[in-house]
């Protein structure tokens, strides 16, 4: 949100809560505005822009540039090399005024840099570090393997294909006002794969323009290199090689005043100047000089550079990994090898020293430290939260693959292997084991696992929380080869001291010794309000009582720095008593408490609840105890009122004269409550003690609070004990019978309708339900599964994870040369496909259990040599589909079923393939794939980290995202545009471009710029969101799907239906790949692609995909329902607009039977399909004359009038896709709206703080 619109907002909130009675508190909280920071004049200091001359590096011309206040001087660096005449031109300083600038330094920090000042790019002189760093910029533009990068997720690098799906850019067309009709036509003949069963992996890749041409053969460091003494001091940096197109090859010098060729050969070291004078200050300008052809496809690279959408080049936050990839050529590149074996090789050796002592945990906790007095001061903490938190991720995974690799040496080698520790780059990284039988009372190895998941979800709520004094370690967990890797910032001084001497509060050694901390207890009560965990007593070993405010085996550290560190967040939360297989207590005077939906017992003792179960937990009891108490002060108010007419009507009776005694006494009014009655009353109903039994830690007030050691053997002398444990069952009994019992409800109806197993993850999660819950689940929906795709969904979770834990099993202990035959033959076992392997060359592989074939010769003359095998070779198709069987009845209680003791998968053999794969980092090749057909260890094409780690938000921004979709809800469009365009403003400053949040922002931002009936914008927000979600989350992630789908229906509504028609051709081939055809999403996009075809006029073709969707109709809603009606009034349609009337009939006739049966023949509906049944008879005749007396063509003049308009298309298409109306139709209605509503929008101000809705 920009400092201005604060400002404005803050004025008009004074206005208004002067004019309000009561005055409205804390609005300022509630609407995320704080007042912009106050310089030395009194005056508020905003973010303002100010348009420079830039002068760029060895030129004399300007160009304007604007930039921010609140910018940093490095964004005139940033603007300079994204010019094409200066791209290449890395070794300058920035100058205002002849003195050098900061480039760290902000605008507004420098004096005297105002409007319309100049700032000079002045060329310096290379050191060592500069002309490496020059080299790797020029590789870069010369060769952008972008495209083979993103495939390996390198560089944080992804991949996307939005603009390749859509053939041209829609924002070009919009700001061009370029129409179809006066544009390019595209191709929009639907592909022949979309109607076929099983669908094919190569288009997943579409094909891509040509590569720009190449520049140079190759470049690379000379093997002359480093420069002798006497030619140091003459200022050479280094040598380089370089092969030219035309053939030659060329020797150069690096000086610090450029780049010249010099005299060297292959056998001769001669770096004086060639005879032939080529040199200049960059390297581009010396290669100008030696080769026209590198002169004349260079122009080609940039001109192919300028078109390419700086949003597909830049790089994501965290890696992004794809499961699948394209064989790429590899071609020959010393610079990409030293690049590769030689860290930060663009570095000196000092640069190196620095990088390597870089302390990650200083830089996270000072970044948290940074001030937020005010709104820039928020953004530049959270900004600075946020980079650092990427660069740690980035360097954790980098040092976990290096870990299980054997490339980092561990620092307790004498160790056994799963207990060594290791440190690289500052971090410390430790396995996902049972070290020193830690966790042998909880459950060995599989309470080690689950204490990792549970700490990083402790970590994040905590960081979440942003408790002042209160510090957490980075922390990233990786999955890698079967290993479970943990990395981790490092306390300060910790590695200097012996463990148990750090611990100040908490338990090392499980509850035998305790140490609590007043000053521990003092900087943790805010958060404990916040979690709601309840302060309680805790018994030693030696018997000894402590208070603590945390689980025990949460530990407290005090570092050297000072800071007050907390670890071990595992039990954070509450402990799940079905997971824990403990006796449910029923409340007294009830029977044996029975859940309608039960876990299995998990093999360790450390199972909890998720937060977001509990905040709705906390949410429902106190929606309750306000229920209760708004019915006492009801009930306590007439009873004070009743009371007080008593009163009046005694005191009149024995005040009248005797002539009056045979009057009746009128009943007095009742007499308005005063706030001093008020007071009393809820002071009366307070000490009744409501509030208790709903979970609070009083009696008065609701204060809800857990124990979350209530079931652990130090926490068990409780004296609340009883009151403790009736909580947290409550808790698990509130999962099970409220949200389980809603969630499986409203997937019988599908009302959900998750896409693949991902999806239902995250909707599960979102609802606070954990997946050891997914057995329950399935078996609700297993007695219908044949109509209800969710059940499939559920099953292919259960399979993916208990073949995931599987998989590490299987995979941990198969040596490096080796994986790629494994993996091969895991996925062959997997699929139902084991045969014999065979190498990449196609020859069968020898045997490898008998030492006596270790090498063997085959029939071309090739030597194997084979290791001892592990066990991976004997596994069968039977042995690992029967442990996926026992794991998913250990983990889920769900028998899976099976044929011929091999399970009976749910979805196709693609779908199943791509889930696995995702789930344990598997990428194997791009090609068409059969049911049948084994992999091959040349299919594998890698085997990546799959991380998990904290996610640092934009507060202020997500806050105001969260109130601009409340507000949408509501119908305030006005609004909700206003404060979520605000919300993406801030998370651009925040994140960058590319971010999760920033995608759903540009989402939301669409589809109110939709309702408002600005196409063009719609389309425009949309497609940013459409290629943030491809980079961000995958090109084949659920919202990338849903991200195609209303960009087709925002293009199409732009007229761009042969665009609208790819991308939903897109959206279709995506949900065949991830889950298949037999999904209901797939009978939506069916029509919505019907229906477009239509508008194009190709009715042949829509007719193809409506008969599609009637048919996926028929099986999930049956025959006689709404769903299929209407399919049968658009099949009916499309057939009479290709001149099809009898068929049509016979269509509409179905529909006009279930109209009839459910709305009756009076209802309007009924009417209008009688009245199209009748045209269609009409029509019928008609072109029977017609044929019968004349040409069989059949006339256009029969098939005109009856043809759907383009208006009722986008009508249609806007209610199967669940938009309200037209966008112009919505217009008016919010107008209407805002009218209507105004009093009861001034009422919700008073109550809720908001002043946003009366502007």
């Amino acid at each position: 949100m920009s400092t201005e619109v604060m400002e404005g907002q803050i004025v008009h909130l004074e206005k208004t809560k002067e004019s309000q009675d009561p005055p409205i508190e804390n609005v300022k909280d509630v609407l995320l505005i704080n007042q912009p920071p106050k310089v030395e004049n009194g005056t508020s200091e905003v973010n303002k822009f100010i348009s420079l001359n830039l002068i760029l590096p060895q030129s004399t011309e300007s160009i304007k540039v604007t930039v921010g206040t609140h910018d940093h001087i490095h964004e005139l660096r940033q603007m300079a090399n994204e010019r094409p005449e200066s791209c290449y031109k890395t070794c300058f300083t920035l100058q205002h005024r002849g003195k050098v600038l900061d480039e760290f330094a902000m605008v507004n920090s420098v004096e005297n840099l105002t409007e319309g000042e100049t700032v000079k790019c002045v060329a310096e002189q290379y050191s060592l570090r500069e002309a490496r760093l020059h080299l790797k910029r020029v590789r870069s533009l010369i060769q952008p393997d972008i495209q083979v990068s993103a495939q390996n997720g390198t560089d944080n690098l992804s991949l996307t294909f939005a603009k390749v799906i859509a053939g041209r850019d829609l924002e070009e067309d919009i700001q061009k006002s370029v129409k179809e009709d006066h544009g390019v036509e595209l191709v929009t003949a639907p592909p022949e794969y979309l109607f076929e069963n099983a669908s094919p992996l190569l288009p997943l890749f579409p094909e891509t323009p040509q590569p720009p041409p190449q520049c140079v053969a190759s470049i690379g460091y000379s093997g002359w290199n480093p420069p002798p003494g006497p030619r140091r001091m003459l200022g050479d940096l280094f040598y380089l090689t370089v092969k030219t197109l035309e053939g030659s090859t060329v020797h150069m010098t690096a000086t610090p005043s450029g780049f010249y060729v010099n005299k060297t050969t292959e056998s001769v070291f001669d770096p004086n100047p060639a005879d032939i004078s080529c040199k200049g200050y960059t390297l581009i300008d010396t290669l100008k000089q030696v080769s026209s052809l590198f002169n004349k496809n260079f122009a080609i690279v940039q001109k192919q550079s300028l078109k390419r959408n700086p949003y597909e080049v830049i790089p994501v936050p965290y890696p992004v990994f794809t499961w699948c990839s394209p064989p790429a050529e590899h071609t020959y590149d010393t610079l990409r090898a030293e690049e590769a074996y030689i860290p930060n090789s663009t570095s000196d050796e000092m640069s190196l020293g620095m990088m390597s002592s870089r302390d990650w945990n200083e830089e996270l906790q000072s970044a948290r430290e940074l001030p937020q007095t005010n709104v820039h001061e928020k953004i530049v903490r959270d900004r600075t939260i946020f980079r650092v938190t990427c660069d740690f991720v980035s360097m954790a995974i980098k040092g976990a693959q290096a870990v299980v690799d054997g490339n980092i040496p561990p620092l307790n080698a004498a160790d056994d292997k799963k207990s060594r520790m290791f440190l690289w780059n500052n971090i410390f990284f430790s396995l996902g084991f049972d070290m020193k039988e830690h966790y042998g009372e909880f459950g060995g190895d599989a309470a080690a696992y689950a204490a990792i998941a549970g700490d990083l979800r402790g970590i994040s709520l905590y960081q979440s929380l942003d408790s002042e004094g209160l510090h957490t370690l980075g922390t990233v967990i990786v999955d890698y080869r079967g290993y479970r890797v943990v990395g981790q910032s490092i306390i300060s001084g910790i590695l200097s001291r012996d463990q148990e001497q750090s611990i100040i509060y908490g338990s090392i050694d499980n509850g035998k010794t305790i140490n609590s901390n007043d000053k521990f207890a003092e900087v943790l009560q805010s958060s404990s309000k916040k979690l709601h965990l309840r302060e309680h007593s805790v018994t030693g070993g030696d018997d000894s009582k402590h208070s603590l405010v945390t689980s025990y085996d949460c530990k407290g550290i005090v570092g050297n720095d000072g800071r007050h560190y907390l670890i071990d967040l595992f039990r954070t939360f509450a402990p799940d008593v079905f997971a824990l297989g403990v006796p449910l207590i029923p409340k007294e005077g009830e029977e044996e408490v029975t859940p309608l939906f039960k876990c299995p017992v998990t093999p360790h003792k450390l199972p909890s609840l998720r937060s977001a179960l509990i905040e709705a937990f906390v949410c429902y009891r106190y929606t309750l105890f306000t229920q209760i108490m708004s019915a006492k002060f009801i009930k306590a108010k007439g009873e004070r009122q009743k009371k007080a007419i008593e009163e009046v009507k005694e005191g009149k009776e024995s005040s009248g004269s005797e002539s009056d005694s045979g009057c009746s006494v009128e009943t007095p009014p009742p007499k308005p409550l005063t706030e001093t009655d008020a007071k009393q009353i809820l002071e009366e109903i307070k000490g009744t003690g409501s509030a208790r039994q709903f979970g609070s830690i009083t009696d008065s007030e609701f204060d809800f609070r857990y124990n979350p050691d209530i079931y652990t053997d130090v926490g068990k002398d409780e004296v609340d004990g009883a009151h403790d444990r009736q909580i947290v069952q409550d808790m698990a009994l509130f999962l099970s019978d409220s949200v389980i019992m809603k969630f499986v409800y409203e997937m019988k109806t599908m009302t959900h309708r998750p896409l693949d197993a991902v999806h239902l993850t995250d909707l599960m999660h979102g609802r606070g339900i954990n997946m050891r819950y997914l057995g329950g689940i399935a078996a609700a929906l297993e007695a219908n599964q044949d109509k209800n795709h969710n059940y499939a969904v559920c099953l292919s979770a259960i399979v993916t994870r208990a073949a995931k834990q599987a998989f590490k099993q299987y995979i941990i202990d198969i040596p490096t040369q080796q994986l790629g035959a494994a993996i091969a033959h895991f996925l062959n076992c997997f699929n139902g496909t084991v045969g014999r392997q065979k190498t990449a060359s196609g020859e069968n592989s020898p045997p490898t259990n008998t030492s006596q074939n270790r090498k063997k010769k085959n029939k071309k003359g090739k030597v194997y040599v084979r290791e001892p095998s592990s066990s991976w070779s004997s596994c069968t198709t039977r042995s690992l589909h029967s442990t996926i069987c026992e794991l998913a009845l250990a983990r889920f209680n769900y028998t899976l079923p099976t044929v011929d003791s091999h399970i009976k998968m749910p979805l196709q053999f693609l779908p199943m393939t791509r889930l696995i794969c995702k789930a344990v980092g598997i990428q194997i090749v791009l090609r068409d794939y059969s049911e049948n057909q084994e992999f091959t260890e040349s299919d594998i094409m890698n085997l990546y980290p799959v991380s998990k780690h904290s996610n640092p938000r934009a507060k202020d921004a997500t806050r105001l995202k969260e109130f601009a979709e409340d507000r949408l809800s509501n119908g305030y469009l006005g609004e909700s545009h206003e404060l979520i365009t605000d919300a993406l403003n801030t998370m651009l400053q925040v994140y960058g471009p590319l971010h999760s949040d920033i995608e759903s922002s540009h989402k939301h931002l669409a589809h109110v710029s939709y309702l408002f009936g600005r196409i063009g914008q719609a389309v425009s927000h949309q497609k940013q969101g459409l290629l943030a979600s491809e980079r961000v989350l995958g090109i084949d992630h659920y919202e990338t799907i849903y991200c195609y789908v209303y960009l087709a229906l925002f293009a199409h509504n732009l007229a761009q239906t042969c665009v609208a028609l790819r991308l939903m051709y897109r959206a279709k081939y995506l949900l065949k790949l991830i889950f298949g055809p037999d999904h209901l999403e797939q009978a939506a996009f069916d029509i919505n692609i019907g229906l477009m075809l239509q508008a194009k006029g190709d009715p042949k073709n829509a007719l193809r995909f409506l008969e599609s969707a009637l048919k996926l109709h028929k099986k999930f809603h049956g025959t006689s329902s709404l769903q299929v009606a209407m399919c049968n009034i658009l099949v009916a349609r499309a057939m009479a607009a290709n001149a099809e009337f009898r068929d049509a009939m016979k269509y509409q006739r179905h529909a006009l039977e279930v109209y009839s049966d459910k709305y009756g023949e009076d209802d309007k509906r009924t009417k209008d399909c009688q009245d199209f049944l009748s045209k269609l008879t009409q029509k019928a005749v008609e072109l029977q004359k017609w044929l019968q007396n004349k040409e069989k063509v059949v006339p256009n003049m029969i098939v005109n009038d009856i043809l759907v308009p383009d208006t009722t298309i986008s009508e249609m298409l806007a209610t199967v896709n669940g938009i309200p109306a037209t966008p112009s139709k919505i217009k008016q209605n919010q107008d209407k709206s805002v009218e209507e509503k105004a009093d009861d929008k001034i009422e919700e101000i008073k109550a809720h703080g908001d002043s946003e809705a009366l502007d």
